[in-house]
């Protein structure tokens, strides 16, 4: 039976190497914000009005994560008149195109306890501490499974 991959397992292959959690680096808000916001097609059109109201950020930080996200080559930026439109690089536009209900994406929008653990993460810029995240919710996931 092949494994069906999704957001999540994802998520986790991403963050979980090296390489690809250093390009993601301090940028890490603005990047899950673009992956669980980002519809199929990989392009997310949006300006940096309606990025500070998101993510609660001076557009300063805004551009410095966007400018590190691009010279890292996880997302190329095409500037339109007042907006802006961002496409996920491989391999991170796998997360857009994968199985859309995962039950992380679901958890991360309606589930207050992990909204409050993102914020604080975001509030810190704890990157080191995602990883650790990520495992232990699929561990929990897992649990979640047998038990049923």
């Amino acid at each position: 039976m092949e494994k069906i991959m999704t957001r999540w397992n994802l998520l986790q292959d991403i963050t979980m190497t090296k390489d690809t959690r250093e390009a993601i680096g301090k940028a890490w808000p603005l990047f899950l914000f673009l992956a669980f916001n980002m519809k199929k097609t990989n392009k997310f059109i949006t300006n940096y009005a309606e990025l500070k109201e998101n993510l609660k950020v001076s557009p300063n930080t805004l551009k410095d994560w966007r400018n590190h996200l691009v010279q890292n080559k996880v997302v190329q930026v095409i500037k339109g008149n007042g907006s802006m439109s961002m496409v996920l690089l491989s391999p991170y536009d796998s997360l857009v195109t994968c199985e859309q209900d995962d039950w992380a994406a679901v958890r991360i929008k309606t589930d207050v306890k992990v909204k409050r653990v993102l914020d604080k993460l975001s509030s810190h810029d704890n990157m080191s501490l995602l990883p650790v995240i990520v495992e232990l919710a699929a561990k929990v996931d897992r649990l979640e499974k047998k038990a049923v």
